[in-house]
């Protein structure tokens, strides 16, 4: 059994408020976002380079916390 396609009318869900027009910044209609891209001939090494030293530092605390808990209990 073929049931026919139902045809809907586009309509635009949500839009912008009035003073985003104003606003040129960045992040689009909505204004800025946390998650802004970098411009496509920008370099993201700064950002590389944080989060591998925040990841190093990580594994330091937990690899000597680690330690401190096999030579404290044995």
């Amino acid at each position: 059994m073929k049931f026919p396609r139902e045809k809907r009318e586009s309509r635009t869900v949500a839009q912008p408020p009035p003073e985003a027009v104003q606003r040129v910044d960045g992040g689009g209609a909505w204004g800025p976002t946390q998650f802004d891209l970098p411009d496509r001939n920008g370099s993201n090494s700064q950002a590389v380079l944080i989060v591998a030293l925040v990841g190093v530092v990580v594994l330091l605390v937990i690899a000597g916390l680690w330690a401190l808990a096999y030579f404290q209990f044995t």
